[in-house]
């Protein structure tokens, strides 16, 4: 056998191979414990982020009372707004509102170029009624309230119809659901609403990642649309609030996509 190397002295025989000096880069530095202890530190919340501030008991009965007029408003068949800020496409567009959207390929200086092309938007040409499942996350139930109802608006106003609510513990929980909601003939699509909220862990991004892939990949077994009206994952309460509107997105989306998988 064949060795290549050099016999190093004042120790036992050994062949000691040479190879090219390893980069820089790719040596880990040595971790220190007050090196780690400084990086846990630096990412730790202040007490003001996690530990919320005494309240008295006016100030309490006033959020009470905020809050049961938000539950209110929201069961009075009014869709739920959404900022319309937006840089690059028009405010509302096709989703968020009804008003009239016009694309560049429908204006007759850029019609002609698709002339011999087929362009169309998925539910165009179709108003056939849809008949939804929806899976609602237990989870901040007052928030909750106000998306289901913002859904089954949304869903009127289209045309469609929320045939089937079921309510789960959590988002982890809705995947078994929707796949049985997904197995029945009677229903064409399937919305999961929930509120993944921002916390001091990443427990909510797991959650929201491993969801979301699920419900896609049952989406394509089944040939149903599944409507992701899903706040975050790291939301915050506030953002939250002004995000209502997501669920009658995500049923909109769905009712639209229904209708296109029933072309023939």
């Amino acid at each position: 056998m064949l060795h290549t190397g050099r016999v190093i002295l004042g120790a036992p025989a050994r062949v000691a191979v040479s190879s090219p000096p390893v980069p820089s880069s790719l040596i880990y530095p040595t971790t220190r414990l007050s090196d780690c202890r400084r990086r846990i530190a630096s990412h730790r919340l202040t007490r003001s982020e996690t530990v919320p501030r005494p309240r008295s008991q006016q100030t309490r009965r006033h959020a009470k009372q905020s809050r049961q007029g938000r539950t209110v408003a929201a069961a009075a068949d009014e869709r739920a707004k959404l900022e319309q800020e937006y840089t690059f496409h028009s405010p509302g567009s096709v989703q968020e509102t009804d008003d009239a959207v016009v694309f560049a390929h429908q204006t007759p200086g850029e019609a002609g170029k698709w002339k011999d092309a087929s362009v169309f938007h998925v539910g165009d040409g179709t108003s056939d009624p849809v008949r939804l499942g929806v899976v609602i996350g237990e989870f901040h139930n007052v928030l909750m309230d106000r998306m289901l109802e913002d859904a089954r608006v949304s869903a009127e106003a289209m045309g469609g119809r929320v045939d089937q609510v079921v309510w789960v513990p959590g988002t982890y929980e809705a995947p078994l659901v929707v796949e049985r909601m997904l197995e029945d003939d009677a229903l064409d699509a399937v919305c999961v609403v929930g509120y993944i909220e921002k916390g001091s862990t990443l427990h909510g991004q797991e959650m929201g990642s491993t969801c979301s892939l699920i419900f896609k990949q049952l989406e394509l077994e089944h040939g149903k649309p599944v409507g992701m009206g899903i706040i975050g994952p790291g939301a915050t309460a506030e953002q939250a609030e002004g995000r209502v509107a997501y669920a009658g997105n995500a049923i909109r989306a769905s009712i639209r996509m229904a209708r296109y998988m029933a072309k023939k």
